[in-house]
Order: C-alpha cells, then structure tokens, then sequence
C-alpha cells in the first residue's frame, strides 16, 4: 500500500463540493483562483487578500454596469421626452403663440400618449440589452451561455407559471398588510400609477412592452449578467442576492415584496435548467394575468373579470400543489463555509456594488417621503 495519500483534483465547476448546486450553471473558478488546476491545490476556509481581489472585481464590474444603467436609462428618458415635448412646440408654435405654462401641459398630455410608453420601453430595454452585452462581455460570458437549456418541457413550464402566480397572489396580499401598518404610522407607501387610457395604441403599446419585452430585458440583465456573475462564488448567494437588486431596482415596497420572491424562485429555476427561458416564460405569465385584470378594470368589464379571476385562482390552488412537490423533492442551493466566507462580507465591501444599491434604496425613499408629504 502506498504511504502517500491521494489529493483528489478541484472540480473548477465545483470547487467546494456543494452537492446542492447544479453545476452546469457554474462558471468556472479558476477565473478567481488559477492555481486550483495545480497540483495538491487545497481552496482555505478564509480566502487571502489576492482571492478577495478577484472576487470583488466582478462584483464591482457588476455594480458599474448597475450604476451606468441607472444613469444612462434617466437621462436617456428625458432626453427623449424634453426631445417629444420640443417637437411639439415647434408644430404647435408655428401656428399660435405658446403659452408661459406650456412645457407642463405639454408633458401632462405627453404622459397619457403612447409615445411615453415607447420612449419608456426604449430607454429601460435599451440600456437593459446594452448592459447585458457589454457587462456579459467583460466578464467573458458569452451570451449563448445564457439559453443552454437543460430538463425543461411544457410540463415544468405550466408548473412554473403556476408557481409564479401564487407568489404573485400571496406577496400581493402581503404587500397590501405592509402598506396599511405604514399608513397606520402616517407614512404612505408609493406605487406608481398605472395608466388609465382606453386608446387602443396606448394598450398595445403597454402590453408589449409589459408581457413581452419587459420580461425578455429585465431576465437577461438581472438573471443573466448580474446572476452569473454574482453566482461565482456560490449560487444560494447569487439567487438571492441577484433578488434583492431586482427588487430594489422597482423601487417601490408593493413591487419590492413581488420582484424578491419571484427573483429568487425565477433565479433558482434558471440555475436548475442553466437557461434563462424558464424564468422568461413564468415572468411573462405573470405580467400577463396583472395586465389583464388592468385592462379589465380599465373597461369596467367585471363580469369578464370574475371568469377570469376563477381561472386564475385555479392556477393559484394547482401553484401550491407544484410548490409542495418541489419543496419536498428539490433543495434550494444551501451555501458551503467557504462559500459563506466568501459571500455577502466581500459583497458589502465592493463600493460600485453597494452605490448602487443606495441609488435605487435612496430613490425609492424620497418617493416615499414625497408621496407622504
């Protein structure tokens, strides 16, 4: 028998040996610790200053792509607007003589236009494609790693779009308990208003931009770039964490409570079939329902409503049938001790990662404060 003990190789896929993780979602980590290919290469519970580094590096690639599509997606918005509202001043201006409060009758009927839909959809998918490409490119992701769909069929998909729906249901309900207790305490939570308008361009508009190109946009950036990367050192971390900016990012409570539990079922289902379709397909079913009880409401067609309401409740009852199974056959990505480590305290330390998380926290906190005025 040989004195010398066996060192078994480092799995690049799965340094730490979490069972719990699927591992064709990983990326490799020899990106962070190149010597893990080495020979007799043992990763430490506690990661040295160079492995800290290397980690905080995509961290902050992260939040700098973060940041420049907070910025870029405002001023790209009000350039497009104030751009609209001189179009339409030099149309009307030819003809009579503007009066002095016309930008702000200009921008109150710019508001209730298909045209503020558009340049929304523009500004917020634009900047969401952009940095989905450009981030996934820095960080050396190629996009189709993105659609590398495993184990899925329609079966999983109605499931999932089940599953969807009740969480929908239930964070409503508890977004709805959350906003009463703060207005119990004179504080008014914001939520944005919705648009009224019956015109039919005005519907189309905000159902393609709400169904279709919302969830395609809003998975690639915040499941795809900002997930992936974030889920370097372990994928309990990049769900949730990956979650939480997709709520902030709504920067409103109601939305917040929404966006955070199904950002991290849509986060796990993603890892799961190491593909972005899953989640793209159950975040559609779900602005699809909400659009349609808007629409509904809009019209006044209650009796439509209620059909479809029962229909949707029976999505909702077969959605705690699925949730069970998967809870009792499944197991959410738990994290390793070195994975821990390795976690949420290099995360608080990455400054691009944390201001940007400010940005939204401190935009949605003026709203409030406005609204409670």
């Amino acid at each position: 028998m040989s004195e010398q003990t066996e060192i078994a190789e480092i799995n690049p896929k799965n340094p730490f040996g979490n069972e719990t993780e699927f591992e064709n979602y990983n990326s490799d980590y020899g990106e962070i610790v190149p010597q893990i290919r080495m020979e007799g290469c043992k990763i430490p519970l506690f990661p040295n200053l160079r492995e800290r580094s290397r980690i905080r590096r995509y961290e902050n690639i992260v939040g700098g792509f973060l940041l420049g599509h907070f910025v870029l997606m405002n001023v790209l918005f009000l350039v497009l607007q104030e751009g609209f509202i001189w179009i339409m001043s030099l149309a009307e201006g030819t003809m009579t003589e503007l009066p002095e409060n016309y930008h702000s009758l200009a921008l109150e009927y710019f508001e209730n236009t298909s045209s503020y839909t558009a340049i929304m959809m523009l500004s917020i998918a634009g900047c969401s494609i952009a940095v989905t490409c450009l981030g996934c490119k820095a960080t050396k992701i190629p996009i189709s790693n993105l659609f590398q769909t495993q184990d899925f069929n329609i079966g999983l998909a109605l499931s999932y779009i089940a599953i969807a729906l009740l969480i929908q249901t239930v964070t409503g309900w508890a977004a709805i308990g959350i906003e009463t207790l703060l207005e119990g305490v004179g504080v008014t939570a914001y939520s944005p208003e919705l648009p009224e308008s019956t015109d039919i361009k005005n519907i189309m508009m905000d159902v393609i931009y709400s169904v279709i190109v919302a969830p395609i946009t809003e998975e690639l950036m915040v499941r795809g770039f900002v997930m992936k990367n974030l889920s370097r050192v372990g994928q309990r971390f990049g769900i949730i964490m990956s979650a939480f900016f997709f709520g902030v990012w709504h920067e409103n409570i109601a939305q917040f409570i929404l966006a955070f539990a199904a950002g991290c079922f849509f986060g796990y289902i993603t890892a799961k079939h190491n593909s972005l379709i899953p989640s793209i397909i159950a975040h559609m079913a779900v602005n699809l329902c909400a659009t349609i009880f808007d629409l509904f409401d809009r019209f006044g067609l209650e009796t439509a409503s209620e059909l479809f309401n029962m229909f949707y409740l029976l999505l909702v009852f077969a959605g705690i049938v699925f949730l069970i199974k998967m809870l009792v056959t499944e197991r959410f990505p738990y994290a390793m001790p070195e994975q821990s480590e390795r976690g949420l305290r290099i995360a608080l330390t990455s400054p691009l990662l944390m201001f940007v998380l400010v940005c939204h926290i401190s935009t949605a906190a003026l709203a409030i404060i406005q609204e409670s005025l």
